[in-house]
């Protein structure tokens, strides 16, 4: 069977007291799953310690395997348990490297008790616009954890981009205006020599690193401060000044502003490696990373940019150009440099955290292990986390027809099936993310990398977790949608599991969601398109729970209940005769015959 239905095992730190005894560690937890109808559990991993369970790896194989037939996937953490979970996006250089380990780990340790997959959220990290009020140490790296700053070397051209254009370049355009108008210099023309010369410096990254300013208002200070220091030394005005006086001016402030625009590239090299505190420079990398990953054209930018357009526009029902107008953008524009551009973050950003997720998996530094060795045939699975509430929408990278063309680049790159992607419908509704348009935009034969569902009521309230009644509107509803990626492939391939997981809520949730899963599934497999559903989809059928030869007996069964403690039986041959009739003086004589009329 392609679909398989499993139920999750849930968490031993969130069930009540009567259910932890069932969920203290692995083994516990992978048995949950043989009084509930199915024979695959996904194991909610809370703690890399469940995996140093005394003789787990000899239980999970004799006891789980091959004793029950039970099979198993690990859901790895998530901070939606509390648990510190590995942050694989992050820029920040300790997160990086822990978040490496740390999934290293879990990865291998999946792969010696046979897990058939390790599921994670694709990105838990702050939400890139909350970072300029959280403080974090400004040591960063790159995608491939290496430092930043050692990037930065290697891409001089990324700090030439900073500052606007060449050193050189930047100090005669100074000078050019100086010698037009010497001491009455403003920003706005050493700004409007700037532009007419083509350089533009990037005052959102300089002005992160230097408090606020900017590359013309430092320049125009250094030539203030340079003027009114010789006026004041030859106590005279500047429009005073000898010709030869106002050449040394020239020299001096010539020698300045070499001085202070071959300073600036070395500040910011030290800035990103420093251990001081910042108020998300986590920004300065992502900025750096997009500029980088646009120049190079990179397949990650290139294609989840545009998709991350496609989205917005058809979700506001509109055509890629009248929505780009509209915000003020254009297909020529997609770069970094423009304000609005970068102003909508869930443009770009989704590509930057999907960039520092791949590199975590082709390592170039022997300082990280090669993750990609545990994967195959274990499989990799991405899946949204769910809104949080006032940040819906803000998570880095949580739209899974975003992180669908990860998941594709990293099999190319790969040359093999090692990453999936994961649904939560409950999750992607949580995030206003509609699952039906993620469907209808889904890259045809895409659905080859759905391999995992975390199936549940569809909730916009995450995590709710609530069941899937058998012939209700939500078990409707998630077959509609699971036809929909069926048709670009999903289950189409027999030669590859994909998973169907009810993600439980309390005990009593799970008959009803299993035999809706079960139902869903038989009916997905005979390809029968949603509007085509008999009664039987509905559990409604001569074998079902509500086949009608059922319902009739149930209620003959029950017919008199209504009529408890009000009839009483006389003789037999009156048959029963109603209180109410005693009462007003009925005879039995007259009862019968009114019987009998």
């Amino acid at each position: 069977m392609v679909y398989v239905v499993g139920v999750s095992s849930g968490f031993f730190g969130v069930a009540e007291a009567r259910e932890r005894p069932e969920l203290a560690g692995l083994f516990k937890k992978a048995q949950t799953s043989i009084t509930k109808g199915v024979n695959f559990v996904q194991l909610d991993l809370e703690s890399t310690a469940e995996f140093e369970e005394p003789n787990l790896k000899e239980k999970m194989k004799k006891d789980i395997r091959e004793k029950l037939g039970v099979s198993y996937g690990i859901h790895s953490e998530t901070k939606a348990a509390g648990v510190e979970a590995a942050e694989l996006d992050s820029a920040i250089a300790f997160e990086y490297k822990r978040a490496h380990k740390r999934i290293v780990e879990i990865l291998r340790k999946s792969k010696e008790i046979d897990s058939k997959y390790v599921l994670v959220h694709s990105s838990e990290s702050e939400p890139f616009p909350l970072l300029e009020r959280i403080l974090q140490t400004c040591d960063l790296v790159d995608f491939y954890g290496r430092s930043l700053s050692d990037f930065l070397k290697e891409n001089k051209d990324l700090l030439d981009w900073v500052l606007g254009g060449k050193k050189e370049e930047i100090v005669n355009s100074v000078l050019e205006v100086w010698k037009e108008k010497g001491e009455k210099i403003t920003i706005e023309d050493i700004i409007a020599t700037f532009a007419k010369r083509k350089i533009f410096p990037k005052n959102f990254i300089i002005g992160e690193i230097w408090r606020g300013a900017t590359l013309e208002g430092i320049l125009h200070s250094i030539i203030v401060t340079i003027v009114s220091r010789e006026e004041h030394y030859r106590h005279k005005l500047f429009k005073e000044f000898s010709p030869e006086e106002k050449e040394e001016v020239l020299r001096l402030l010539t020698e300045e502003l070499k001085r202070e625009v071959e300073r600036m590239p070395s500040e910011l090299i030290e800035f990103v490696r420093s251990k001081g505190l910042h108020y998300g420079p986590e920004r300065i990398a992502y900025y750096f990373i997009a500029k980088w990953m646009e120049l190079h054209k990179d397949p990650l930018w290139e294609k989840i940019v545009k998709a991350a357009i496609t989205f917005f526009s058809a979700r506001e029902k509109k055509s890629i150009e009248e929505w780009l107008k509209e915000n003020n953008l254009s297909l020529e524009r997609l770069t970094i440099d423009d304000e609005n551009f970068r102003a909508r973050y869930e443009l770009w950003v989704p590509a930057v955290s999907a960039k520092y997720i791949f590199g975590h998996f082709f390592p170039i530094s022997v300082e990280y292990e090669d993750p990609k060795k545990y994967l195959d045939p274990m499989i990799f699975a991405l899946e949204s986390p769910f809104g949080g509430r006032g940040i819906e929408e803000w998570y880095r990278l949580s739209n899974p027809y975003l992180y669908y063309f990860l998941i594709e680049e990293v099999n190319k790159t790969a040359n093999k099936e090692i990453f999936a992607v994961a649904l939560d419908l409950e999750h992607m509704l949580s995030s206003k993310i509609d699952p039906e348009l993620v469907a209808e935009l889904w890259p045809e034969e895409g659905g080859k990398f759905i391999r995992v569902i975390h199936a549940g009521w569809p909730s916009t309230l995450a995590p709710a977790h609530l069941p899937i009644k058998l012939g209700s509107r939500a078990q409707e509803y998630l077959y509609k949608v699971y036809y929909k990626f069926r048709l670009k492939g999903f289950g189409k391939d027999p030669k590859k599991e994909c998973w169907i997981i009810f993600e439980r809520g309390p005990p009593e949730t799970f008959m009803d969601s299993v035999l809706a899963l079960k139902t869903i599934v038989e009916f997905l497999e005979k390809d029968v398109p949603p509007e085509k559903l008999p009664l039987e989809f509905y559990g409604i059928s001569p074998t079902g729970v509500f086949a009608e030869e059922r319902q009739l007996a149930t209620i003959k069964e029950h017919a008199y209940e209504p009529l408890r403690d009000l009839l009483v039986l006389p003789e037999e041959i009156h048959g029963l005769f109603g209180r109410a009739a005693i009462e007003k003086g009925v005879s039995p004589e007259k009862w019968k015959k009114e019987e009998l009329r």
